[in-house]
Protein backbone atom coordinates (compact mmCIF):
# COMPACT_ATOMS: atom_id res chain seq x y z
CA UNK A 1 0.00 0.00 0.00
CA UNK A 2 1.23 3.35 -0.96
CA UNK A 3 0.88 6.87 0.63
CA UNK A 4 0.86 10.02 -1.22
CA UNK A 5 0.76 13.35 0.79
CA UNK A 6 0.58 16.64 -1.30
CA UNK A 7 0.98 19.94 0.77
CA UNK A 8 -0.41 23.01 -0.87
CA UNK A 9 1.34 26.27 -0.18
CA UNK A 10 -1.48 27.31 2.06
CA UNK A 11 -2.28 24.21 3.78
CA UNK A 12 -2.74 24.91 7.57
CA UNK A 13 0.58 24.36 9.59
CA UNK A 14 1.00 23.11 12.73
CA UNK A 15 0.32 25.57 16.10
CA UNK A 16 3.08 26.61 18.10
CA UNK A 17 1.05 27.04 20.87
CA UNK A 18 -0.75 23.55 20.42
CA UNK A 19 3.08 21.78 20.20
CA UNK A 20 3.69 23.74 23.86
CA UNK A 21 -0.13 22.76 25.28
CA UNK A 22 0.64 18.94 24.06
CA UNK A 23 3.99 18.90 25.86
CA UNK A 24 2.40 20.72 28.80
CA UNK A 25 -0.40 17.84 28.99
CA UNK A 26 2.36 15.15 28.56
CA UNK A 27 4.40 16.45 31.45
CA UNK A 28 1.95 16.83 33.67
CA UNK A 29 0.36 13.36 32.67
CA UNK A 30 3.88 11.93 33.59
CA UNK A 31 3.81 13.78 37.15
CA UNK A 32 0.18 12.06 37.82
CA UNK A 33 1.50 8.57 36.95
CA UNK A 34 4.08 9.23 39.36
CA UNK A 35 1.77 10.49 42.03
CA UNK A 36 -0.33 7.38 41.88
CA UNK A 37 2.46 4.71 41.71
CA UNK A 38 3.89 6.48 45.00
CA UNK A 39 0.64 7.06 46.92
CA UNK A 40 -0.29 3.51 46.77
CA UNK A 41 2.37 2.76 49.17
CA UNK A 42 2.88 -1.21 49.27
CA UNK A 43 3.10 -2.75 45.81
CA UNK A 44 2.34 -0.59 42.58
CA UNK A 45 -0.81 -0.27 41.12
CA UNK A 46 -1.89 -1.61 37.89
CA UNK A 47 -2.04 -0.08 35.02
CA UNK A 48 -6.02 -0.24 34.70
CA UNK A 49 -5.97 0.94 38.42
CA UNK A 50 -3.57 3.94 36.54
CA UNK A 51 -6.37 5.12 33.79
CA UNK A 52 -9.31 4.64 36.45
CA UNK A 53 -7.95 6.97 38.60
CA UNK A 54 -6.59 9.55 35.60
CA UNK A 55 -10.67 9.43 34.29
CA UNK A 56 -12.32 10.21 37.23
CA UNK A 57 -10.15 13.92 37.40
CA UNK A 58 -10.58 16.69 35.40
CA UNK A 59 -7.40 17.03 33.43
CA UNK A 60 -6.93 19.99 31.66
CA UNK A 61 -5.78 20.63 27.97
CA UNK A 62 -7.05 17.05 27.05
CA UNK A 63 -7.64 16.37 23.13
CA UNK A 64 -11.28 16.84 21.88
CA UNK A 65 -12.92 13.80 20.89
CA UNK A 66 -10.27 11.41 22.32
CA UNK A 67 -9.98 12.84 25.92
CA UNK A 68 -7.78 10.42 27.96
CA UNK A 69 -8.35 7.58 25.88
CA UNK A 70 -5.83 9.90 23.07
CA UNK A 71 -3.07 9.79 25.57
CA UNK A 72 -2.83 5.97 26.57
CA UNK A 73 0.23 5.84 24.65
CA UNK A 74 1.82 8.57 27.16
CA UNK A 75 0.63 7.07 30.28
CA UNK A 76 1.29 3.57 29.50
CA UNK A 77 5.11 4.76 28.39
CA UNK A 78 5.53 6.22 31.70
CA UNK A 79 3.95 3.36 33.90
CA UNK A 80 6.08 1.17 31.81
CA UNK A 81 9.00 3.11 32.47
CA UNK A 82 8.49 3.44 36.20
CA UNK A 83 7.27 -0.43 36.36
CA UNK A 84 9.70 -2.20 34.48
CA UNK A 85 8.75 -5.45 36.63
CA UNK A 86 4.29 -5.35 35.80
CA UNK A 87 2.17 -7.92 34.06
CA UNK A 88 1.83 -7.24 30.44
CA UNK A 89 -1.93 -6.09 30.81
CA UNK A 90 -2.27 -3.45 27.99
CA UNK A 91 -4.82 -5.82 26.69
CA UNK A 92 -7.11 -5.48 29.89
CA UNK A 93 -6.13 -1.36 29.43
CA UNK A 94 -7.63 -1.34 26.08
CA UNK A 95 -10.63 -3.31 26.95
CA UNK A 96 -11.28 -0.84 29.73
CA UNK A 97 -10.74 2.34 27.58
CA UNK A 98 -13.45 1.19 24.93
CA UNK A 99 -15.62 1.24 27.77
CA UNK A 100 -15.01 4.75 28.46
Amino acid sequence: MSVILICFPNAPKVSPEAVKREAELDKYLESRVEEIIKKQGEGVPDLVHVMRTLATESIPNLPPGGELASKRSVIEAVYNRLNPYRNDDAQTLWVLMCKF
